[in-house]
């Protein structure tokens, strides 16, 4: 069983239109494609997490408001006002977002339900899905299922929050844009560990890892934020002159990047600062998979490697992180009941056993 690849969206793949379905059955063709949410679901930090901390964003009821001195100085004092436990700190995030750091999962979740306060100030709160939930990729899911449909026949060890199928944009002879289905359909998980396949209505589909595309401002051409927010004077993708690029008459032989300087437009793929925004995302999307903790590769049999082989191995995942945990239990025990003195080799030893007991277990 080898690591599975990793599924980057096609730049010609983009997300559901959204259309009005609530007098439409499932079966009808208009909305049959609209992404599939589970009703009422709200993100919240699960009571085992094992995170060093535990970060709430804040923003505006209104989406394009920006936080002043003003704001940030009325949200210290309504922290204190209603008593909120467990606040860390507080940090700027960006212009429209703040992010407030807990100590542990249970102060952020209540906080998440302190309308009180939230109304108070007139602000949101959630919690990055980094944190809570996890996306993977499908393939050849037949087009004659909708959404909902798929959501009803999907059955997995976690639970799904939500199915969205890719619609690939399909530009005709008259430059009239249309979306048409593809076989592709990413589910979101709520948990942060991949199921290695899922079974839909019987069949067993293996599960990919979703790269999320990169964002970039179409008005000024950075990334990390979309138009819709920018303030920055607007850049042509082609020149980099201050004009949209519909009345630029470079031709695009000639075009020049606005964030590389290179000889491409700069929504171009090749890009060089691109690809790198794009790595950053693999690394950001990444999370541990059943494949990347029991594959063969991972745990070669005793028989032919060494357990400190299996035990390097594993200590790459974040599963380590708990078994450490329990080693370093097992040292301050050991010291207290059988006067065993704490320093690097009995540290390494009782490492050794409790990482060995655990691959012996599998």
């Amino acid at each position: 069983m080898g690591r599975r690849k990793k599924r980057k969206r096609d730049e010609n793949e983009v997300a559901d239109r959204p259309t009005d379905s609530s007098s439409e059955s499932e079966d009808e063709e208009v909305g049959k494609y609209q992404p599939y949410k589970v009703p009422n679901y709200n993100r919240k930090y699960p009571e085992n997490s094992n995170l060093s901390e535990y970060i709430v964003f804040l923003t505006h009821n209104k989406e394009d408001q920006h936080f002043t001195d003003k704001d940030r100085l009325a949200l210290s004092q309504g922290l204190r006002k209603h008593g909120v436990s467990g606040v860390m700190h507080l940090k700027s995030i960006n212009r429209y977002k703040v992010g407030i750091t807990f100590d542990v999962s249970n102060n952020a979740n209540v906080f998440l339900q302190n309308k009180k306060f939230l109304d108070e100030l007139s602000l949101n709160a959630s919690i990055p899905a980094i944190s809570t939930e996890v996306t993977g990729v499908l393939s050849s899911v037949p087009l004659s299922l909708s959404n909902k449909k798929i959501f009803s026949l999907i059955g997995s060890s976690r639970n799904i929050i939500q199915v969205r199928r890719f619609m690939r944009r399909v530009k005709n002879d008259m430059g009239a844009v249309s979306y048409q289905p593809t076989q592709t359909v990413a589910v979101t998980f709520a948990s942060t560990v991949l199921p290695e396949y899922v079974y839909l209505d019987h069949w067993r589909h293996e599960v990919n890892l979703y790269i999320a595309p990169v964002k970039q401002c179409l008005r000024c051409m950075r990334y990390g934020h979309i138009a819709k927010f920018c303030k920055n004077a607007e850049v042509c993708s082609i020149c980099t002159e201050n004009h949209s690029y519909r009345s630029c008459q470079t031709k695009n032989d000639d075009a020049k990047c606005a964030n590389c300087n290179g000889n491409h437009v700069a929504i171009s793929a090749s890009c060089p600062i691109k690809q790198k925004k794009i790595e950053e995302n693999k690394v950001k999307s990444r999370s541990v998979q059943y494949s990347d903790l029991f594959n063969e590769n991972s745990f070669p049999s005793l028989s032919s490697k060494t357990i400190e082989t299996q035990i390097n191995n594993l200590t790459k995942s974040d599963i380590f992180l708990k078994l450490l945990t329990e080693t370093i239990l097992c040292v301050i025990n050991n010291n207290s009941t059988k006067k065993q003195p704490i320093n690097t080799g009995t540290v390494k030893e009782n490492l050794i056993s409790t990482l060995s007991k655990t691959l012996l277990k599998k």
